[in-house]
């Protein structure tokens, strides 16, 4: 097992979960007071308790959050390098985190904090909610971890204990715990976890420290693989892309994209996908809804043939989106060639970093595309050197058809004094 160490800032929740219902509120009313720049503003009327009449959530392609003092909850509508907060009803006149959808009635659940009780609150597609009161079995916590499993199991993590509880919700909407899981770690402090998200049988979170979490339900373990985000802030909101992609929202303003492969063994790898910028928050959550999303994403890669050392190399990249639905969002990677000197993008949405090309994307219809351009400068060569790079495009949800998510240029750097003339070479898609 490998652990993280802890950064110096704490969840400000942390430092008042002590505190009685009034002293918590009255302690964060020093945070958001309103939707913050670049979200929508939200409705002045608090939505109504009444039983949810917008039916389900959507759930093709929807991420959601929620946060501030009062609380509201938005959709995160990503976009180019952004993602951007639209509010889904109004504000509540209660506190709550820990949200997910159930994947069986497909609302979305959370609980509150504050008051006397934890209480289950329900929201439908047009943000309305309904209170279902006290969990059964659910002893007095802040819980601000929580997410729903394959099979609709409601989990949620009392802070500083170390118990997760599963919770049943029954038919009419109610809850009640069917089941403890003991992991003594996550009691330490140290190794807080801000929030879950399910995928391949385990809970998935971080530590402030930029260290994975893993938690197996089964064995009531977890493992901790330090280095994979930034440190010294919270990572409040967690989420499962419909990929399978592991999506961590950072309470300062950042979504990043972490790509897992072995995700179940003993040394699962661990890739920075794409980082997208958006609003920081105050008592912040997250999570998503995939059920009814699926887009065949493609990538074509084009740059020359061959070129003399010194000259312009241009790479044109197109992102298609060749049907069986609309996409909710992407991500592309691509590592450029070391003998490409000094390259650099105007693409919205990309950016490169030590020579590795990242993009994000937002809503792509079928039939659709969008063209990504990278130059830079062939650098120079004593005799012919073949250089080639792959692009790889990363779609947000179910995509049935991944043998087309690559694409390979090859470009042959020939010495100065070579004339050889410049063609254009396709890029070929990898099988």
């Amino acid at each position: 097992m490998s652990r993280g160490t802890n950064g110096s800032d704490r969840k400000r929740l942390r430092a008042l979960s002590t505190l009685g219902a009034m002293g918590l509120i009255a302690g964060l009313a020093s945070g958001m007071l309103a939707p913050p720049a670049g979200a929508d503003q939200a409705p002045a009327a608090t939505a109504a308790k009444s039983p949810p009449g917008g039916g389900p959530v959507a759930c093709k392609g929807q991420v959601y959050v929620s946060f501030g003092d009062p609380n509201q909850l938005y959709t995160a509508d990503r976009g180019p390098g952004t993602v951007r907060f639209t509010p889904l009803g109004g504000p509540t006149p209660f506190l709550y985190n820990a949200i997910g959808v159930n994947p069986d009635d497909r609302f979305l659940y959370g609980i509150t904090f504050g008051g006397p009780d934890n209480e289950l609150v329900r929201f439908d597609r047009k943000g309305d909610f309904t209170n279902f009161g006290a969990i059964a079995g659910l002893p007095p916590a802040l819980y601000i971890s929580g997410t729903f499993d394959d099979a609709g199991n409601y989990y949620v993590l009392a802070d500083d204990t170390g118990q997760i509880y599963r919770i049943g919700i029954a038919d009419d909407g109610t809850g009640s715990v069917t089941g403890v899981i003991e992991v003594p770690e996550l009691a330490d402090p140290e190794l807080d976890v801000f929030d879950i998200a399910f995928r391949d049988g385990f809970l998935w979170g971080s530590t402030d420290s930029g260290a994975i979490t893993r938690i197996d339900i089964a064995d009531e373990s977890v493992d901790f693989f330090p280095g994979v985000l930034p440190g010294g802030e919270d990572f409040g909101g967690v989420f499962v892309y419909g990929n399978g992609d592991l999506g961590f929202f950072r309470n300062s303003g950042q979504l990043f994209r972490v790509r897992v492969e072995d995700a179940s063994g003993s040394d699962p790898e661990f890739t920075v996908l794409s980082v997208q910028t958006t609003t920081p928050a105050t008592n912040l959550d997250a999570t998503s809804c995939f059920l009814d999303s699926s887009a065949d994403l493609s990538v074509h890669k084009r740059g020359p043939k061959s070129v003399t050392a010194g000259a312009a190399v241009t790479y044109r990249i197109t992102v298609r989106n060749g049907g069986k639905g609309d996409s909710s969002g992407w991500s592309l990677t691509d590592t450029l060639p070391s003998q490409i000197l000094e390259p650099t993008t105007a693409t919205e949405g990309c950016e490169i970093t030590d020579g590795v090309l990242s993009c994000t994307g937002g809503p792509l219809p079928e039939r659709r595309h969008v063209e990504i351009t990278v130059t830079g400068t062939a650098a120079d060569v004593s005799e012919p050197t073949t250089v080639s790079n792959t692009a790889t495009v990363f779609g947000d949800d179910r995509d049935p058809d991944n043998a087309n998510n690559e694409s390979t240029a090859t470009t042959e750097i020939n010495p100065e004094d070579a004339n050889d003339e410049k063609h254009e070479n396709e890029g070929t898609p990898r099988p």
